[in-house]
């Protein structure tokens, strides 16, 4: 179990799909035709959304 806040494990996990995105290696299998039903863009934006929702009920 982890101490952080559910908002600052959204963020790491953000982040890492940003750079597992601009990887060399994931650009080279995606340039290959890589193709899932679920894209790196889904996964982050899926994240956005849920740190919003987060912001909206997290008390100050």
């Amino acid at each position: 179990m982890t101490d952080k806040k559910l908002s600052e494990l959204v963020v790491e996990v953000s982040q890492q799909i940003s750079e597992i995105y601009n990887h060399p290696d994931y650009q080279k299998i995606e340039t290959k035709g890589y193709e899932n039903n679920a894209t790196l863009g889904d996964a982050y934006q899926a994240m956005v959304d849920l740190n919003a929702e987060i912001e909206n009920k997290e008390p100050e």
